[in-house]
């Protein structure tokens, strides 16, 4: 699918005002305490992405982890995490392996052609992270990568890889694995920038304060993260529509966006 060419839109306390309330087979999975014999829902889920999915002492945590747990209590049905490489996150929902994926998956119009999308429960857009030496040489967000050379980081099968070669002609782009990868190599100056989504930059900014990392606060894009669920199991997608709501009024959902994402709010 093509992408937009990027409007440039502002970002920081834009993008935390914005949050809206209301990156083979699968492996190991994870669940929550429960009898066997509790109904159960199984989540798709790539551990590769914090804050939304990622291991910490063995277990999957994260927002979306946490996320998935409310939706457990909400629905009476135990979570079973079913890990599964990002590229095939679609092909295994549509072929029955797991029942809704809940992993920082942004809605495009390519994918829900193929699936259903929960309402979003996340506004995001692609932005950048870069060294704090050269934040003046970037300070009008990716506008400044046209027509250059610099060394440009992506995620391999997002959208922020996407984006960059449908964006910017002639991009030097550097695909990595996975969005640490990214970060590290950033740090050892190997690429320039680093190019992804949002909520991921401010982790990695946060995570990253003492190596002198800081996100550049325009956006490129408008994005909405939610949840894909097969165009057939329109009973779930009316409940998980209905949970968002709930935890929208209550207040929970915010919640658990100002804790795993922190640095939005500063």
């Amino acid at each position: 699918m093509k992408l937009p060419r990027f409007r440039l839109v502002l970002v920081f306390a834009a993008v935390a005002a914005s949050f809206i309330t209301a990156g083979c087979g699968p492996q190991d999975s994870a669940t929550t305490a429960g009898s066997p014999l509790e109904p159960e829902l199984r989540v798709g889920i790539t551990s590769n992405a914090p804050p939304f999915a990622f291991r910490q002492a063995g277990s999957i945590t994260g927002l979306e982890p946490a996320l998935a747990a409310l939706l457990g209590d909400f629905l009476g049905k135990r979570i079973a995490f079913v890990e599964v490489p990002w590229e095939k996150q679609l092909e295994y929902l549509n072929s029955g392996k797991t029942d809704i994926v809940m992993s920082g998956m942004s809605i495009t119009r390519q994918r829900s052609s193929l699936v259903n999308f929960s309402k979003p429960y996340l506004r995001s857009g692609q932005i950048m992270l870069v060294r704090l030496e050269d934040q003046q040489r970037f300070s009008t967000g990716v506008e400044s990568l046209l027509n250059t050379s610099y060394r440009i980081g992506t995620v391999a099968d997002t959208v922020s890889d996407l984006f960059v070669t449908a964006a910017i002609n002639g991009a030097n782009e550097i695909v990595f694995a996975k969005p640490q990868d990214a970060v590290d190599a950033l740090i050892r100056k190997d690429i320039d920038t680093f190019v992804y989504d949002a909520p991921i930059i401010c982790y990695f900014a946060a995570r990253h304060q003492q190596d002198k990392l800081i996100p550049i606060l325009t956006m490129a894009t408008e994005e909405y993260i939610g949840w894909a669920i097969r165009t057939s199991d329109t009973d779930l997608l009316a409940r998980v529509n209905e949970f968002i709501d709930q935890i929208s009024s209550r207040g929970d959902l915010q919640r658990e966006i100002n804790y795993w994402i922190p640095y939005l709010n500063r």
